[in-house]
């Protein structure tokens, strides 16, 4: 399994390399800006609900983190 993982870290080292090392095709300067649209006012969940939804969220990365649920 360490090997795997070793193997995958590899990969992507030498993608990200290999990313770096090539760099954009053409200078940034050149690109087109994107047209600006009017910005739409999203709704957004009530507090109340945010709030809930963090908690549960808590509860349940540290019952997986703990073994209580999950495959642990």
């Amino acid at each position: 399994m360490t090997r795997l993982i070793l193997m995958v870290l590899l990969v992507a080292a030498m993608l990200a390399v290999l990313g770096l090392a090539l760099g954009p095709t053409r200078p940034v300067s050149d690109r087109p800006t994107a047209p600006t649209l009017p910005r739409k006012k999203e709704d957004t969940m009530p507090a109340t609900l945010q709030t809930i939804a963090y908690v549960l969220l808590i509860m349940l990365m540290s019952g997986v983190a703990t073994g209580w649920l999950g495959a642990a």
